[in-house]
C-alpha cells in the first residue's frame, strides 16, 4: 500500500499463556472510525457506549458473529502489519509500533506524505521516537479511546487473531470450529482455529513478493504464490527468545496467496 495519506490505527493482544504480546497495525488509506462507528448505529448500537472486544466468546452468539464479520470486513478493505515481542517487553510496546511504522517507510511500503498513527490507551511511545515519526511526515495520537478512534477495534480484533495463531502454532491452543457457509469446504466440516484465522487475514498483511527458499517456485518463474512479511510487514522485538522468533517466522514469516481449497 503506498498512499499519500495513511491513517494507521495500534493495538496490541497480552498472551500470557505464550510469553508474547503481538501489536497490530492497520494501515487503511482513510479514517475508518467515522464508518465504522455509523455500522455500529445501523446494528441499534450507541457507538460512544459499545465497544466490540474480540476476547468475548462468539460461538452460538449470531449477533457477536455479526459483529465480528464487519471487523473482518473492515480489516479486508485495510493493510495488516505486526510487531511481535516478549510480555517483559509490554513498557517497549509503543518503541516497537515506532519501529514497524519506520520500516514500512524504509521499505517503501508506505510512501511519503502526511500519515496519522493513533495508538490506543496504555502504549506509550517514547518522545525520541514520538519526534522521529513527526519528523518523518506521522502525526502521533497517544492514549487514543477505541470509541471515538474506532479504528483501534480493527486492530484488536487483528491483534487477538494474530495473538491466537501464535498460541497455536506454539502448540499451546487447539481449537476446531465449523467452516461455515461461504468457506469453500463442507460447512460442517471442523477446521482449525488459526487455519480459519488465517484465510480470513492471509490478503490483508504487507509484505513483498519474494523468492523464499524451500516454499517458493524457482526466482525466474512469475507464478510465485508466496510473499515474505517479515521485514516488511513484520517486526520482531530483538528480546524475543529463540523459540519466539521461530514460531513467528514458521507462522507469519512468509505468506501463502495461492488456493487454499
Amino acid at each position: 500500500m503506498r498512499t499519500s495519506m495513511a491513517y494507521l490505527y495500534f493495538d496490541e493482544s497480552i498472551r500470557d499463556k505464550g510469553g508474547f504480546i503481538v501489536g497490530a497495525l492497520v494501515v487503511a488509506e482513510g479514517d475508518i472510525s467515522s464508518k465504522f462507528r455509523q455500522l455500529w448505529r445501523d446494528m441499534g448500537h450507541d457507538p460512544d457506549l459499545f465497544e466490540y472486544k474480540s476476547s468475548t466468546p462468539k460461538l452460538n452468539d449470531p449477533k457477536s458473529q455479526q459483529q465480528r464479520g464487519i471487523l473482518r470486513g473492515l480489516l479486508h478493505s485495510a493493510r495488516l502489519v505486526l510487531t511481535i515481542c516478549p510480555c517483559t517487553d509490554r513498557r517497549e510496546l509503543g518503541k516497537h509500533c515506532a519501529s514497524i511504522v519506520s520500516q514500512l517507510q524504509t521499505t517503501g511500503l508506505l510512501a511519503p506524505g502526511n500519515h496519522e498513527l493513533f495508538a490506543d490507551e496504555n502504549i506509550f511511545i517514547p518522545k525520541n521516537a514520538q519526534d522521529a515519526l513527526v519528523a518523518s511526515g506521522v502525526s502521533v495520537h497517544l492514549n487514543q479511546d477505541s470509541s471515538v478512534a474506532a479504528g483501534l477495534q480493527v486492530a484488536d480484533h487483528a491483534a487477538h487473531a494474530l495473538g491466537g495463531m501464535l498460541l497455536e502454532e506454539m502448540g499451546i491452543v487447539r481449537k476446531t470450529v465449523p467452516a461455515g457457509e461461504g468457506s469453500g469446504y463442507d460447512p460442517e466440516l471442523e477446521i482449525e482455529l488459526g487455519f480459519e484465522l488465517w484465510a480470513g487475514l492471509r490478503y490483508s498483511l504487507l509484505g513483498k513478493n519474494d523468492h523464499i527458499p524451500d516454499l517458493s517456485p524457482p526466482p525466474e518463474d512469475p507464478a510465485n504464490p508466496y510473499f515474505r512479511v517479515e521485514g516488511y510487514g513484520m517486526f520482531l522485538s530483538a528480546s524475543c527468545p529463540e523459540t519466539l522468533v521461530k514460531h513467528a517466522r514458521n507462522r507469519f514469516g512468509a505468506n501463502y496467496l495461492g488456493c487454499i481449497h
